[in-house]
């Protein structure tokens, strides 16, 4: 069941989980024993309220509680409820049933009805087997599922801390059910890897059927009906501000809860039509967990990767004599402009595509620049989406390969894009890439970024530049897709500040390999100590047997220092037995930048601040230095930052243009093609005279971009805002992955208000301020007029 942290739509998006793959024989079976653990039999006469809670509404919320997207982030269309008619025990079955009916709470107005169960916060474990025996309905646009989310958000928000989908299915494609995994980084960076099984003929999803998935370290098993039909062991996890992705099993080797639901519409299996029956019933007789009985769990085993050459197929577009897997470079063949989207894309060569339902209108051109020949976009409305504008070209990929892609760019004025590579609609969208967010300048630079192919082999694969959301026009050339070897880590190379900062890699102890003391190393000195990170508490801890000689020592190379800057090492310590520990920075020729420090040790963690200026000239390969000294005892690190405190220049306003007296200047807009409104400077402030919201809260929008808003630094956002019709308008503070610093739905009304909100930014991040005036409470609201004025982003 997929969730989504923000709205998506066309072709940035994944609409399918399953790559099409047929069932797999069933392996011989082994002596694995189960025991039960937990179960519902549904043997009771009403839910047991003491093992399944109830999700309601139809917007997926934010932690602060606010909302954030309608359709659960999915564009479904039911109102989920916690009525006995729609989830209610019968003759022994659960059963979830969806109505049609319309429904209203303060965020909208809904046509259908259905309910969603879940354990969370009464049932989660970590490994096992989830079993369920269901029986499904059939129905274009019903969504039954059976899935599970992580307890807690540990290794970040969704996708990066995991989900796995033991069963959904499509109501109208009742012959098969799906099994997915979803993992990666937080979305848009997220990845699925799953596939189907196919029932016979005759015997779908309307039949009743058991759908398992048997869950170890580093290893998951799809099951129906005891047929394994899929195994999956290649994924990972990584979160914001981070050198490296969490070491594995990571996201799978945490507490997962249960989730039943009967979802309508959305982007999996579409909307519903007049041939689809309701009410729709989906009947579950049981949910069984297990833990294993007769062995242990298997170890994890990190998946490995080789650099051998990809052998792609007869019909693949296969690479030039260089090994570029683009053709057409210095585009010389004429470049295809789709504008519709029944439009098929040049198979071979470049395509430009604008399509209206995502507001971008532009034109695209050939110009010499820097001794090349550029691709040159002009954008005249930016549209909604980073995808509102894109060039493309489709390139044949093969699984397993590690690919690099390198481009020359340029932009009119400053702004960022974003690339990826991924697959077309028989993919689902699916990215094998992650979404890449470049900063151009005026200026021809050269940009990179790796990806592995995790999937299946591509021979239509997608390489998008996505250029909307800015009217600023693109210069792109020397585009380079190839196969390239996979650059080995080196933990003493020189480690630029990551997103929040922090100049230390892995201070958390969490990240690499699986021993999780990638970017460190560890001399025991004399002490024949040993250094170990706990799979569950990940601390880094060393334990001595006292010897004399040199002391034991914990040291990160690479660590950037600039001469006259202020700095802040920031660290948590305990100890056993042992009473302290020094630590310092030095040169990589001997050089001290901080003289060792006695850091007094309790057996209590205690975090330990030290500053200090560096003094001498810059370094950007210094070292930082734990002694750990060869007393008998213990002594444990966790969270080890530096940061770089020295005071920055600071756009104290960084929204131009908040009074409108320059019109629109600095400012866009956006009207979907199911709204209908006009956006214009009208006495100085801007109105935009809305006759229909349209059916998403962005079918209209008001923003302004290039909002470059410094980490560590709180910011005030205030407006004056009224409507002639009362109704709710949401704003954001967003970048281009539509990641939210700031997430509010204000009232306005006829009389003019001023609203302040304050956010504080955990990282320096390019951004924009939107005003969503499309769907609402109360839709449709008929024509009407909405005002904003005395715009202000300010530093507090």
């Amino acid at each position: 069941m997929k969730k989504w942290v923000a709205l998506a739509l066309g072709t940035g998006l994944v609409l399918s989980a399953a790559q099409g793959a047929s069932a797999e024989k069933p392996e011989k079976k082994d002596n694995t024993k189960w025991k039960l653990v937990w179960a519902d039999e549904f043997s009771k006469k009403e839910i047991d309220q003491t093992k399944w809670n109830f999700d309601t509404g139809n917007w997926l919320l934010g932690k602060d509680g606010n909302p954030v997207a309608p359709g659960w982030g999915n564009n479904e269309k039911q109102f989920y409820t916690d009525k006995n008619k729609n989830a209610f025990v019968k003759d022994g079955k659960l059963v979830i049933r969806a109505q049609k009916e319309q429904t209203t709470d303060e965020l909208g107005t809904y046509d259908y009805t259905s309910a969603k169960l879940t354990t969370k916060g009464k049932f989660n474990q970590t490994y096992g087997r989830y079993e369920m025996r269901a029986k499904l309905p059939i129905g274009k646009g019903l969504w039954p599922a059976f899935w599970m989310l992580p307890e807690d958000d540990r290794y970040g928000g969704w996708a990066a801390s995991g989900e796995i989908d033991i069963m959904e299915s499509w109501g109208s494609q009742p012959d098969k059910v799906a099994g997915t995994i979803h993992y990666g980084e937080t979305w848009p960076n997220n990845k699925y890897t799953g596939k189907d099984y196919h029932f016979a003929e005759g015997n779908g999803i309307d039949k009743w059927h058991t759908y398992a998935v048997e869950w170890e370290p580093g290893e998951l098993r799809w099951y129906v009906d005891g047929k394994l039909y899929q195994t999956q062991n290649d994924w990972y996890a990584k979160g914001l501000n981070q050198a490296t992705k969490f070491s594995y099993p990571a996201p799978f080797d945490q507490n997962f809860y249960l989730i039943m639901n009967l979802a309508v519409g959305g982007w999996f299996d579409g909307d519903v039509d007049a041939t689809t029956p309701f009410p729709a019933e989906m009947e579950v007789d049981y949910v069984r967990v297990f833990d294993l009985q007769n062995r242990d769990y298997r170890k994890a085993v990190e998946p490995v990767y080789t650099d051998e050459e990809i052998v792609l197929p007869d019909g693949a577009k296969q690479p030039s004599e260089d090994g570029n897997l683009v053709y057409d470079q210095d585009y010389t063949e004429p470049i295809t402009t789709v504008t519709n989207g029944s439009q098929a894309l040049d198979p071979t060569y470049w395509n430009y595509v604008a399509l209206p339902d995502f507001g971008g209108v532009g034109t695209v051109d050939v110009i010499e620049q820097a001794g090349s020949r550029f691709a040159d976009i002009s954008i005249t409305q930016a549209g909604s989406q980073p995808y509102s504008h894109q060039l493309i070209q489709n390139v044949s990929l093969g699984k397993g390969g590690h690919y690099k892609v390198t481009f020359d760019a340029s932009a009119d004025s400053a702004r960022s894009i974003a690339v990826k590579v991924g697959g077309g609609p028989d993919r689902g969208y699916a990215k094998y890439s992650d979404e890449g967010s470049f900063d151009l300048t005026t200026d021809v630079q050269t940009y990179s970024m790796t990806f592995d192919m995790a999937e299946d082999t591509d021979l239509a694969a997608r390489l998008e530049f996505n250029v909307g959301l800015s009217t600023a026009g693109v210069q792109i050339g020397n585009v380079r897709v190839e196969q390239t070897e996979r650059a080995a880590l080196d933990p003493n190379a020189t480690k630029p500040a990551l997103g929040d900062g922090n100049l230390v890699y892995n201070g958390t102890f969490d990240q690499g390999a699986m021993d999780r003391l990638t970017y460190w190393q560890f001399d025991p000195g004399a002490t024949k100590g040993t250094a170990t990170v706990d799979e569950k508490l990940r601390h880094f801890k060393f334990v001595t047997n006292p010897k004399k000689g040199e002391p034991a020592t914990l040291v990160q190379n690479g660590i950037q220092l600039t001469e006259g800057h202020d700095y802040v090492l920031r660290f948590k310590a305990r100890a056993e037995r042992i009473k302290a520990l020094q630590v310092g920075l030095n040169g990589a020729d001997g050089n001290t930048y901080l003289p060792l420090q006695d850091v007094a040790l309790t057996r209590e963690f205690e975090t330990i601040e030290i500053p200090f200026t560096m003094g001498q000239a810059t370094d950007l390969l210094s070292q930082l230095q734990f002694v750990l000294g060869s007393a008998k005892g213990s002594i444990e690190l966790d969270d080890v930052k530096l940061f770089d405190v020295t005071p920055i220049a600071i756009d104290p306003s960084p929204l131009k243009n908040g009074s409108f007296t320059d019109g629109l200047t600095h400012w866009g807009s956006y009207v979907h093609f199911d709204a209908q409104a006009a956006v214009e400077a009208v006495n100085e402030a801007a109105q935009i005279s809305i006759g229909q919201e349209g059916q998403e809260p962005w079918s209209v929008l008001l923003e302004q971009g290039g909002l470059e808003l410094h980490q560590g630094q709180t910011y005030v956002v205030r407006f004056d805002a009224s409507s002639t019709v009362a109704r709710n308008m949401e704003v954001t503070v967003e970048n281009a992955a539509y990641t939210r610093y700031l997430s509010q739905i204000v009232q306005v009304g006829p009389e003019t208000k001023t609203y302040e909100f304050e956010l504080t930014m955990g990282q320096t991040d390019m951004t924009g301020l939107k005003f969503l005036l499309g769907r609402t409470d109360g839709s449709p609201l008929g024509a009407h007029d909405v005002t904003i004025d005395n715009v202000s982003v300010t530093t507090k």
